[in-house]
């Protein structure tokens, strides 16, 4: 407690005290002491004089320099760290379970003058200060990271600069292959002034990140300022490749459209792009591990203006196929990205590679009837260079694709899978030369079972909503029977307990509107009773259910 509050008087009075008891006690090469679930042994380095007081540790594994150096930085803190580490020297480079040193904390924490102090008892060695300082500031926590880390994610310039001051080449820690460097971590926090400043003090810092990434593969999903200026730092940073073979342009190329307001949707900035590929020319046609080319993540983003980009700098991008054997049309085609088929559809030169086919056969047109997505079948449907008849591996056309594809139950008759299949047997597209029930039987893309345990879904999904909205008609009409508008003749006037507006022809009307709506209501209900107790075979209860449909 007296180190936490900063209360240096009670702090030097208790280890006073305890100096005065018995040294043999004091002295003891290796204690242990428990507070709560967390343990620790105290260090071998320590010195006689070391209290016993100081080898306890927190839950979290601090020791009391730990606490201190987190807990403030006014004058009662620092002076309550100096009595620490005038009793226990070896508690400045003392780690608590996550592997911190008071270092660590007192950077996070934003304490720039309690960071200062520790840095000179690092600097007070003689013959070693320096070496020890340099040490010091390069410890690293379970998770790689510095005191200068700890700076960075506080958003602390000072801190930094007392850091890098002690230290010049701290920013080259970690190296190159391998841990986030404080570069890195600057620019994915868009600490951009932190960035600038960390590479003015040393023009030969790392610029290494998790996975293999670097520092640009950051800045192109962040700013279009600090993309720039990497660039100008170290051009060479866009032939690299993280752990899945991404390079910084994969990265730029991967976000799609952002939505700025309610109204206003937005696509990620063109100019980064064309700045990585002025860097890097090369880049356009380097793959990842999977294959797929920039041009590939584009198309999949929904990047149009970065595929026109692509094909017009590089026109060779366009005829590039991924490790399955994909164009950027059968991506955007699969993806559901209608602009990117348009555009391929509607530009002259990119109309040998419309009908290319994977490596399963598949061309796009196969991959828009097989997602049933109808506009962008339409789109290549209208372009007489897309050929409707061509078979994939399984000998399968379009228009088989789309007979297989059809789905099992209730839908309605604009379901676009339908749509597709009438627009294919209008143009005469032809399918396979093999027995029609067996290309039902075999070919199905889905087992019976699975269609019929879909079709029940939607059976008693169906009736359960159903049956509420004609529960409901039934009550209304059945109560409209009793409490006619305009009421009933006076049992004492002619023709009494007679509706009074019996004659009149709208009344008429709604009478015998309100009875079929009570009939059609009521065995629409029956069929649902029925349905519900069909369940076990699906055709049968797909077909009792279309009744209270035809009733409602």
């Amino acid at each position: 407690m007296a180190a936490c509050h900063g209360c240096d008087t009670k702090l030097k009075s208790l280890l006073n005290s305890e100096g005065r008891q018995d040294t043999a006690t004091t002295e003891s090469p290796s204690i242990v002491v428990q507070i709560g679930r967390g343990t620790a042994a105290a260090s071998s380095q320590a010195t006689s004089s070391s209290s016993l007081l100081l080898r306890g540790v927190t839950s979290d594994g601090d020791s009391a320099l730990h606490v201190v150096a987190a807990a403030g930085d006014r004058g009662e803190h620092l002076r309550s760290a100096s009595v620490i580490y005038g009793k226990a020297r070896h508690l400045l480079e003392a780690r608590n379970k996550g592997g911190s040193t008071p270092l660590h904390l007192a950077a996070r924490a934003r304490n720039v003058e309690m960071l200062s102090l520790l840095v000179r008892f690092a600097g007070e060695e003689e013959e070693e200060g320096e070496e020890r300082v340099r040490t010091l500031l390069r410890m690293q926590n379970e998770v790689g990271e510095t005191a200068l880390h700890g700076a960075i994610r506080a958003d602390d310039m000072e801190a930094m600069h007392v850091l890098m001051k002690a230290d010049p080449c701290l920013a080259r820690v970690p190296e190159e292959d391998g841990g986030v460097s404080p570069l890195y971590l600057a620019v994915a926090l868009r600490r951009y002034a932190i960035a600038r400043d960390l590479h003015e003090r040393d023009n030969q810092l790392s610029y290494s990140g998790p996975a293999g990434q670097n520092a640009l593969h950051a800045a192109v999903l962040q700013s279009k300022e600090m993309t720039e200026l990497l660039l100008e730092w170290n051009e060479q940073l866009t032939k690299q490749q993280d752990e899945h073979g991404n390079t910084p342009l994969h990265y730029a190329l991967s976000q799609g459209k952002a939505i700025a307001t309610l109204l206003n949707i937005t696509d990620p900035p063109l100019e980064l792009t064309r700045q990585l590929l002025e860097a890097d020319a090369q880049s356009a046609f380097q793959p990842d591990r999977k294959g797929s080319f920039p041009i590939h993540i584009a198309a999949s983003a929904g990047r149009l203006s970065a595929v026109i980009a692509l094909v017009t700098m590089f026109p060779g991008c366009s005829g590039l196929r991924g490790s399955d054997g994909r164009t950027f049309v059968h991506i955007a085609a699969k993806k559901k990205r209608y602009s990117i088929v348009a555009y391929a559809c509607q530009t002259p030169v990119l109309s040998t590679i419309l009908n290319k086919q994977d490596i399963e056969g598949n061309t796009a047109l196969h991959l828009a009837v097989e997602v049933g997505d109808w506009w962008i079948f339409a789109r290549l449907f209208v372009n007489k260079q897309v050929d409707l008849d061509l078979p994939n591996n399984k000998k399968y056309t379009p228009l088989e694709l789309s007979v297989n594809t059809i789905p099992t139950g209730l839908y309605c008759l604009l379901n676009s899978r339908i749509l597709i299949q009438e627009t294919l047997t209008a143009a005469n597209a032809t399918r396979g030369i093999s027995r029609r029930d067996a290309d039902k039987e075999e070919h199905s893309p889905q087992s019976q079972a699975e269609n019929e345990e879909k079709g029940s879904a939607i059976v008693s999904n169906s009736t359960q909503f159903l049956s509420v909205g004609l529960v409901l008609i039934t009550t209304m009409a059945f109560g409209a029977t009793f409490a006619l508008p305009g009421g009933y003749i006076a049992d004492d006037h002619p023709n009494g307990g007679t509706p009074t507006l019996a004659r009149v022809k709208q009344f008429q009307g709604f009478m015998m509107a309100n009875t079929l709506a009570f009939f059609c209501s009521s065995l629409a209900v029956l069929s649902l009773v029925f349905a519900e107790h069909l369940q076990s075979s699906c055709q049968c209860a797909t077909c009792t259910i279309i009744y209270p449909y035809g009733y409602l």
